[in-house]
């Protein structure tokens, strides 16, 4: 086996993850009349609405939520408390509230404020802060869903914590362009929920529960523009960290509405970057034209399928889901699924395919949907005239990616996934539950020789390595004795060969056999079985191994027991 290579430790690049978004929405405030905030505690159940939310997406912390009826009340309660948002309902977006916002302002300068509202004309409404004041951020209706506030407070922290996460890790961004409270009502809910949805599908697939939620945190932010000037200002103040970019067709420039401010605006960033994906959002299904001129992908913001155009824009321009390797001419030829089959296929698709995702930055746009953030700034920078040949360029890319793809997964103990299995990963696991005391162990070791690989290095003529190791845990035997009822036996006084005997007639769970079977099938040399219970001779856990070593699939394989 060759010598394990000197590399930061798998463990430091999730530390930058720790780092990002620092600024959280923990404690809101919500002003409106006493019979609104009892509709909304007791007949909508808007806290629990918002922890199913954050539950249904996986997302943890969710903001505790403080009523006040008056703007004395949320005076004195941001004077009492540390709170990161205040949201005002109101029936209408009128002066009234307006004045409630300027007061919250004027006592917390920074605070961010949105003021919901249920005026059913607000589809209608040009310019939120002509309507009421400049002390409101944001104006949108109020639809009284969960998801429309779950939304407001994630696009919040985006804004605060962009600034910090792109300069320390790159992270990407997508440009939002909207004025209109009820389209932002509509269409705010489904970017999100799409966003985290096929972030999580994506990010770091095959590694353990920490670090996948860890990733998370890596997930483009989107970025919300009102008017021409805030848009293009957001731009060029992140414009080596756009993904994408979503803009309405009219809304406000130099204070007016202008119809064709949305086109001017992705006109000018596609002259300036070609490889920024760009969609135009209409609710005059006219505008469509406008998008091919540009060019953009057009989106009807009165179609009932939303969630579907906007699920298609992630994944077949911003990079999400799987990567597909196409001809010039847009057929698919092949699929990858994580970096280890796309590592594969990048080394043997036709030159033309190569040179063809290599122009269109498609490969470092599909890097960054898996937080890979480091590997997509090199591979961005990378241009075909940097090389003599496609076939060097080809050679370097899938250098830097075997590199990362190894590097990623070193001191790190990950999920076994059968559909998703990269052959090179050192330490995997079965199950949930503990590890055991042995497999603990070897897994401290595992983590320590790659951590403090500069110690070994100077010894040149000694290889030190953990072999390739699969860890059934707990969770997994506990399913064994449950599905046979083993339990009883385990305690009878029984002989080992009664018990063993007991064991070797009872079948794998269907789960574990199949992904034993996966495992295997990628092996070639002797599989060493070891128990890592703590009394070695005990006897169920003699049977259950003994009944691995059989073979999922009935031959004997190599056996160390101790």
């Amino acid at each position: 086996m060759n010598q394990p290579m000197e590399r930061e430790p798998a463990t430091a690049r999730f530390k930058v993850f720790h780092d990002l978004m620092r600024t959280k929405v923990e404690q809101v405030l919500l002003i409106s009349t006493a019979y609104e905030a009892w509709i909304m505690e007791e007949d909508c159940r808007l806290s629990e609405h918002i922890i199913h939310e954050y539950r249904g997406l996986n997302l943890s912390h969710p903001p505790r939520l403080t009523w006040v009826s008056t703007t004395a009340a949320a005076l004195s309660a941001i004077e009492a408390s540390a709170f990161d948002l205040v949201i005002i309902i109101s029936s209408t977006a009128d002066a009234a509230a307006g004045r409630r916002a300027a007061a919250v302002k004027a006592r917390a300068p920074q605070m961010p404020v949105v003021l919901l509202t249920h005026r059913e004309s607000l589809a209608d409404v040009v310019s939120p802060t002509a309507t009421c004041s400049a002390a409101i951020d944001r104006t949108i209706y109020w639809t009284g869903d969960a998801a429309l506030l779950l939304a407001i407070i994630k696009i919040v922290e985006d804004r605060l914590n962009a600034a910090h996460d792109t300069r320390r890790a790159g992270i990407r961004i997508i440009l939002y362009v909207e004025d209109s409270p009820f389209y932002l009502s509509t269409l705010l809910p489904v970017l999100y929920r799409e966003l985290v949805i096929e972030t999580q599908a994506v990010i770091d697939v095959g590694l353990n529960d920490e670090h996948r939620l860890l990733s998370m945190r890596a997930r483009p932010k989107i970025l919300l523009a009102g008017d021409y000037e805030e848009a293009l200002n957001l731009y060029e103040t992140y414009k080596d960290y756009i993904l994408g970019v979503i803009s309405d067709v009219r809304f406000p420039r130099r204070g007016n509405l202008d119809g064709q401010a949305g086109v001017d605006l992705l006109q000018c960033i596609r002259q300036e970057r070609f490889d920024i994906p760009l969609l135009l959002a209409s609710a005059e299904p006219h505008n469509a034209v406008l998008a091919e001129k540009i060019p953009a992908r057009f989106m009807d913001k009165n179609a009932p399928a939303l969630s579907d155009t906007i699920r298609a824009f992630l994944m077949e321009e911003l990079g999400f889901g799987d990567f597909c390797f196409r001809r010039p001419d847009g057929r698919v030829i092949a699929t990858a699924t994580n970096l280890y089959s796309f590592e594969k296929h990048l080394a043997e698709i036709p030159d033309d395919a190569f040179e063809h995702h290599c122009r269109g930055n498609d490969i470092s746009r599909w890097l960054y949907s898996l937080a890979e953030v480091d590997l997509a700034n090199q591979v961005r920078q990378l241009r075909s005239e940097d090389f003599a040949s496609a076939a060097v360029h080809r050679r370097h890319l899938v250098g830097l990616i075997r590199a990362q793809r190894i590097r990623r997964q070193h001191g790190i103990v990950v999920n076994f996934d059968a559909d998703r299995f990269d052959p090179d990963t050192d330490f995997l696991k079965i199950g949930n539950g503990s590890l055991g005391g042995k497999a603990r162990g070897l897994a401290f070791m595992s983590a320590m020789l790659y951590q403090q690989a500069d110690r070994w290095s100077r010894f040149e003529n000694v290889d030190l390595f953990v072999p390739q190791t699969l860890v059934i845990t707990t969770a997994s035997f506990d399913a064994f004795m449950a599905a046979n009822a083993l339990q009883a036996v385990a305690k009878a006084e029984l002989s080992d060969e009664a018990i063993a005997r007991r064991f070797l007639a009872a079948p794998l769970p269907e789960d574990l056999r199949t992904q034993l079977s996966a495992f295997l099938t990628h092996l070639e040399g002797p599989v060493a079985v070891r128990s890592s219970s703590l009394l070695p001779d005990q006897s169920p856990t003699i049977g259950f191994f003994t009944s691995i070593c059989r073979g999922v699939d009935g031959r004997p394989h190599q056996r160390s027991q101790s």
